[in-house]
């Protein structure tokens, strides 16, 4: 009898250590602590744009002909940018930078996603996600609002525009000054394909604060594309035709020449295909969530 008890006092020993090694520590990260984090830094870099009115589309810039008389030049060659007319929006939040892999990868496992990994980019926790696809990016804003109760949604394509602009001033880029400088001081574009860390301190934001809305990577917004809408868009917050083919898609990439990264140019993917595209999401809140 007491070799029988000393053996199960071993067992017992012996489940007690094994379980201590299996169980994890106060230190480590859980799910839910993971969850935590990523709704907490995100409501963090949300960056306030009080609502305004803006002339939206391509506001050219005045060329001189050779007999010194001025004309109004396009900035992008493109024609579903041209028909410019007035925008007015309500205010709203946005994230200062694009939504990561770490920040996307903690949704996929709190919905229990497979972890989404192709193409050629480094899979790093602080580089920019593309997002498989135009309807998980949306499923991403959504569970933003169910975890925060706040109001998260996509930014609509008048609402991206409004923000890369600086609330509406006539700038072709989103950099500190609105321009390109070719030094690479505030911008990575022509043949890189490697994507920046959002929070490095890489390149300055824009005037608003907001990082790489010119360059990284192009982003989905809420709207369906159609080329003529803006000729007969509402004023009043518009949130693009009611259905369509393909979504549309603003921004740039590092891949990208400078036209493709302009504040004005509007281009368009297939809402159920992956095409390296990131995201950032808004708050449709008219007051600041940081008081």
């Amino acid at each position: 009898m007491s070799q029988l008890k000393s053996k199960q006092t071993l067992l017992l020993t012996l489940f007690v250590l094994l379980s201590a090694c299996q169980s994890p520590s106060d230190d480590t990260p859980t799910l839910e602590s993971d969850i935590e984090r990523v709704i907490q830094q995100t409501l963090d870099n949300m960056v306030f744009v009080e609502g305004g009115s803006f002339i939206m589309g391509d506001f050219g810039k005045l060329e001189r002909n050779s007999d010194g008389s001025q004309f109004l030049a396009h900035w992008s060659s493109d024609k579903d940018d041209d028909f410019l007319h007035k925008v007015t929006l309500d205010s709203f939040s946005i994230n200062k930078y694009e939504v990561t892999w770490e920040e996307f990868d903690t949704f996929s496992r709190a919905t229990n996603r497979p972890i989404f990994k192709a193409g050629k980019w480094f899979h790093l926790p602080e580089v920019p996600a593309y997002m498989p696809n135009w309807y998980e990016a949306k499923a991403y804003c959504d569970w933003l609002a169910e975890q925060s109760g706040l109001a998260f949604d996509m930014p609509t394509e008048a609402q991206w525009e409004y923000a890369a602009r600086s609330r509406g001033l006539n700038v072709p880029f989103a950099t500190n000054d609105g321009l390109i400088d070719f030094n690479g001081s505030n911008i990575k574009g022509g043949s890189d394909s490697q994507k920046h860390p959002v929070r490095g301190d890489y390149y300055p934001p824009n005037p608003l604060g907001l990082h790489h809305m010119s360059g990284n990577i192009d982003e989905y917004v809420k709207d369906w594309y159609l080329e003529d809408y803006y000729q007969h868009s509402p004023e009043i917050n518009p949130q693009g035709p009611k259905t369509g083919v393909k979504k549309t898609v603003r921004g740039g990439s590092n891949a990208s020449s400078s036209r493709f990264n302009m504040t004005i140019r509007r281009h368009a993917v297939e809402p159920d295909k992956a095409d390296y595209v990131g995201l950032r999401c808004v708050i449709n809140n008219p007051a600041p969530i940081h008081q």
